[in-house]
């Protein structure tokens, strides 16, 4: 029981953050404006920085070499759940103003604020190798498919239809994150070590990153009446894809993509985890549908509550 409580923090943390930035706002702290600058601000600044500090200090050149094999499994899940949710949308008639968010949050998962804490609680520091690298190919997914995605339900071409490979589109993919992703991955590639005084710098505005998009999806919660939350069929399909689908595509390739016991455990959980929190701030920053994103982000951290601790049992009596 211990162990699971140690897991949860995470998830009580969250929760309390995205309350600060509910209370705030509904006290007149925020205006739109305070909204949007809190987006640019992680997007454009903190997030970048995070990514070259978190990709540099938690991988070497040897280590990355020596892991990549392991990345199949995490790579071939999240497709899976990718098309999954794509084969929902259509089926299901999700709106097209949010079929992007829909998918986006079907394989896409909070790898590291939670994802991390609860690996650890249930593994031990073993368990880091393996956490990292779900949370790369979670990063460089969600950078680039998901953020594609989302996208696309604000462009539109001439007939109406989601223009998939407009410029406009591939200018908004290559965004500040991704290239600090790419800049990061680079940096452990050539061993070239970041002088102390910057690392220091960029580790410092860095954090800003959860605290902040948690913050925003505090303050895009306040304006939706909560009394009027409907649990539509977009909202409990995208429920259903976030905490069944994605974890689910990891156990059924399990027997065909040979990883170790661990590695197989880790990304189960991994999988498993609530919607990653820059889902709402990419919304918004796009101009697509940030109340959906900040509903399914903060609904997807209460459930996580219940649904991580089953998991973590799950996990650790069949694997």
């Amino acid at each position: 029981m211990e162990f699971i409580l140690k897991a949860l923090e995470g998830i009580f943390s969250i929760v309390f953050i995205i309350g600060i930035g509910f209370v705030l706002s509904r006290r007149g702290w925020f205006d739109e404006y305070s909204s949007a600058l809190l987006a640019r601000l992680v997007t454009t600044v903190s997030l970048p920085l995070y990514m070259i500090v978190s990709i540099s200090k938690n991988f070497d050149h040897n280590k990355l070499i020596a892991m990549a094999p392991d990345l199949l499994l995490p790579i071939c899940s999240m497709l899976l759940a990718f098309g999954v949710g794509k084969l929902c949308s259509r089926i299901f008639k999700i709106q097209k103003t949010r079929r992007g968010i829909f998918c986006t949050n079907f394989f896409i998962a909070n790898t590291m604020f939670i994802g991390l804490p609860v690996n650890l609680a249930l593994f031990g520091e073993k368990s880091i190798p393996a956490v990292m690298l779900y949370y790369m190919v979670n990063t460089v997914f969600f950078w680039t498919f998901g953020v594609h995605n989302i996208v696309q339900d604000t462009l539109t071409d001439a007939k109406g239809k989601p223009a998939f490979f407009s410029q406009a589109a591939l200018k908004k993919i290559f965004s500040p994150p991704l290239a600090g992703f790419i800049i990061g991955i680079v940096i452990v590639l050539l061993d070239f070590p970041l002088p102390r005084f910057l690392l220091n710098s960029f580790q410092y505005v860095g954090k800003l990153t959860t605290p902040l998009s948690l913050v925003f999806i505090g303050i895009e919660m306040s304006k939706i009446p909560l009394g009027e939350i409907g649990f539509d069929k977009e909202l409990l399909l995208g429920l259903g894809g976030r905490f069944l689908v994605c974890p689910l595509c990891v156990l059924v390739l399990v027997p065909f993509i040979n990883v170790t016991v661990l590695s197989a455990q880790v990304f189960t959980m991994q999988a498993a985890m609530p919607a990653m929190t820059q889902m709402a701030i990419v919304a918004k920053t796009y101009g697509a549908d940030s109340a959906y994103a900040a509903t399914l982000s903060f609904l997807t951290v209460l459930l996580g509550i219940i649904v991580v601790p089953v998991y973590m049992t799950l996990v650790n009596l069949y694997l």
